[in-house]
């Protein structure tokens, strides 16, 4: 069967369009929002899971190699959004990673070795893994390209033990940075307490106990967590051997060293990762302000939290100093998958959104049907593996707000009806119509639809056929 790539979604480039709420975020489409051909990849995947990290991660084409460290935060007690031991294992695992971390500078219960230790136990990461707090005995100073702030970065002296390092990050707001992505788990997480004071005072001073009295300079602040990103990812082979891992869920306003973070307004994304740290972090911002807002499902909070601290201020200064590019190409590896699965399992619909895959087996577009009228939150913005597409599957994917449709079998009108909507799809063959089960004519369904001029119209017929 020849494969036909109707729409090669390996292309897709949000790259900074503006939604109505994004204020400050800008626009990292230059030269007249032409994206350059050399533009980095990042790759996503809707599903959050144990398997789907793996797979993002072996999409990236780079083995972790010798002595991996895989940089997490461990969590502040009392907190509950950081990355579960249970979703990161088989990733750590995989690779017979070291989970790595350094203590804090603002006290709590990661503020010494002693205290970190204890809450490393308590979040069960010693369950799934070796675990490694670099700067335990002690630190060293690795050189910064961009002095503009900070002359050096202090991280721990065990960032020594490691030959490759994969930067696996929860997404989140921050209350001093406004987000925090791999640009914060590389700067402020692989630095040592006194690197931490360090950067946050944008060079002013190494003492823990002066910190908070030197934070005024936000946006030196900023650049100098761009400065010590750039730091460790030069001390990596200039960027040869490391990786980037953002995971978008518990989306609170809050960062996973608050013991009481706020309660998350909307809903997971997905898992996102790339090569290139900056062109990451944009690719998340970018979400987040471009978020199909709702009642009980709001980026509101997340958006405002990153405007009122300047937060991309980080991306645009890691940018600026040659860590990387803000334009990107953004590639999903959600379809082929999808579809082998549906064909393995013999299905007929997968839907993916949300973090969550859910699959179904109904004949016909039942299942479809049933979500528009009972769950319609699951399609909209989905990524969709459907066995045979009809003018009547197409119909129900457009008004239920599919993004991506994978396939065996597509109609030329269900193609056409995708394709003015702006769904994107990838099928196997192309058919004039789907014919019906004894191939002696047009699929029933589709035949009720063949005046109907659009998915509304489609919709509604449907609506008002009986259920067989």
């Amino acid at each position: 069967m020849k494969r036909i790539f109707i729409f090669i979604f390996s292309l897709i480039a949000l790259c900074g369009c503006k939604s109505n709420q994004q204020e400050e975020s800008s626009s990292v489409n230059n030269d007249n929002n032409v994206l350059r051909e050399d533009a980095p990849t990042v790759y996503m995947t809707q599903e959050i899971s144990p398997a789907a990290l793996v797979r993002i991660y072996e999409a990236l084409g780079r083995p972790a190699t010798g002595r991996v460290a895989v940089k997490i935060s461990t969590g502040e007690s009392g907190g509950h959004n950081y990355l579960q031991p249970k979703l990161i294992q088989q990733l750590v695992n995989s690779v017979n990673g070291t989970l790595v971390e350094c203590n804090t500078a603002y006290g709590g219960s990661r503020a010494n070795p002693e205290k970190h230790w204890q809450t490393i136990r308590e979040h069960g990461f010693l369950d799934i893994a070796k675990v490694d707090l670099m700067d335990e005995e002690g630190d060293f100073t690795i050189p910064v390209s961009d002095s503009t702030w900070i002359h050096y970065d202090r991280v721990g002296t065990h960032l020594k033990n490691y030959d490759f390092m994969i930067n696996l990050a929860h997404f989140k707001g921050h209350a001093m940075g406004g987000f925090g992505g791999v640009l914060k788990n590389q700067s402020i997480g692989v630095a040592s307490s006194a690197g931490k004071a360090y950067i946050h005072t944008a060079g002013y001073t190494e003492n823990v106990d002066e910190l908070w009295s030197h934070v005024e300079n936000q946006d030196g602040f900023l650049e100098s967590m761009a400065a010590a990103a750039q730091a460790v990812h030069n001390y990596f082979g200039k960027g040869e051997r490391i990786l980037y891992i953002n995971v978008m869920n518990n989306l609170s306003v809050d960062c996973d060293c608050d013991a009481h973070p706020a309660d998350p307004e909307m809903d997971n994304i997905g898992i996102l990762a790339s090569l290139d740290p900056v062109a990451l972090d944009q690719a998340c911002v970018d979400l987040v302000f471009n978020y199909p807002s709702q009642e009980k499902d709001d980026a509101s909070a997340l958006i405002e939290r990153i405007n009122s601290r300047h937060g991309i201020h980080t991306i645009e200064h890691a940018e600026k100093i040659g860590l990387g590019s803000r334009q990107y190409k953004l590639v999903s590896i959600d379809a082929d998958e999808m579809l082998k699965t549906l064909n393995d399992n013999k299905l007929s619909l997968l839907v993916r959104n949300h973090g969550v895959t859910t699959q179904h087996g109904q004949r016909g577009v039942h299942d479809l049907l049933e979500l528009i009228q009972n769950e319609p939150n699951r399609l909209k913005g989905a990524v969709c593996a459907d066995k045979i597409i009809g003018k009547a599957a197409a119909a129900l994917m457009v008004v239920g707000g599919v993004k991506e449709v994978r396939t065996n079998i597509i109609c030329e009108e269900g193609k056409e009806l995708l394709e003015q909507n702006g769904v994107k799809i990838v099928a196997d063959e192309v058919v004039p119509m789907i014919l019906n089960r004894d191939r002696s004519g047009q699929c029933p369904i589709d035949s009720k639809l063949n005046e109907a001029q659009t998915a509304s119209e489609c919709v509604e017929i449907l609506k008002n056929m009986p259920k067989k």
